[in-house]
């Protein structure tokens, strides 16, 4: 298990955010914590359900499944995650 850390951008709201994250998190479970933490700094609730939003990699070019492991599909740190 090792951390990776990425660069989030959240289009909805206009902002990014760097988080950490463990390699062998699911990108569903990942997806949750991320939505979670960026609607505590916000003040609000940016995603009205964070189990429906999009996980998109642009290193990966491409939507990630809930199901995932973030190591095994070649998520690494410096990687841009795209949450819509």
């Amino acid at each position: 298990m090792s951390k990776i850390y990425l660069d989030v951008q959240a289009p909805g709201i206009a902002r990014s955010f760097e988080f950490a994250a463990d390699s062998v998190m699911s990108v569903g479970k990942v997806k949750i914590k991320f939505a979670e933490q960026i609607s505590a700094v916000e003040g609000r609730e940016v995603f009205a359900d964070p189990s429906r939003v999009l996980f998109c990699s642009r290193g990966l070019e491409g939507l990630l499944q809930d199901f995932e492991i973030l190591g095994d599909v070649g998520v690494v740190s410096g990687d841009t995650i795209i949450l819509l």
